[in-house]
């Protein structure tokens, strides 16, 4: 008969203890899902202006090896140029070689069609930069918005 009592009131108290761990108690509070929702999107949108800044320091060196290779485009024709110019003033003096005169134009002229498309890369590239830190602005006005000013805090 012990064994009975003894063997129903473990079985009773099994019961008990299996219905405790089925009761959910929530953590967080109703409140506190909306505030996280706030930081979450608030770290979406830090996380997309560190993406932004990263892709505008690749577009500024890549501006920066356009600008070294402009300076170079330029060089070459500033020296082309006064290559011909040199060459067409010995003309003056009697010494006439037309072959050479024209490759020396050809040349100058070459160099600096060069140093237009330099140009006009390097201009296209900081525009570029331009867009990227428009967007960054335009990202950061937002976080600015979306910051919570409520503390979470945990039950």
């Amino acid at each position: 008969m012990k064994k009975y009592i003894y063997l129903s009131l473990a079985t009773a108290v099994l019961g008990i203890s299996s219905i405790k761990a089925q009761v959910y108690v929530a953590k967080v509070s109703k409140d506190s899902v909306g505030i996280l929702t706030n930081r979450l999107e608030a770290l979406k949108i830090s996380q997309k202006i560190q993406e932004l800044k990263i892709e505008e320091a690749k577009e500024e060196t890549e501006v920066e090896k356009l600008r070294v290779k402009l300076l170079d485009a330029n060089d070459k024709a500033k020296e082309s140029a006064a290559k011909s110019s040199s060459h067409t003033s010995k003309a003056g003096n009697g010494d006439l070689n037309l072959k050479e005169m024209e490759k020396l134009a050809k040349k100058a002229k070459s160099d600096m069609s060069d140093s237009q498309k330099a140009l006009e890369r390097f201009n296209k590239q900081i525009n570029a930069v331009e867009k990227i830190r428009s967007k960054i602005l335009e990202e950061e006005r937002k976080a600015g918005y979306k910051k919570p000013a409520i503390i979470f805090t945990s039950k």
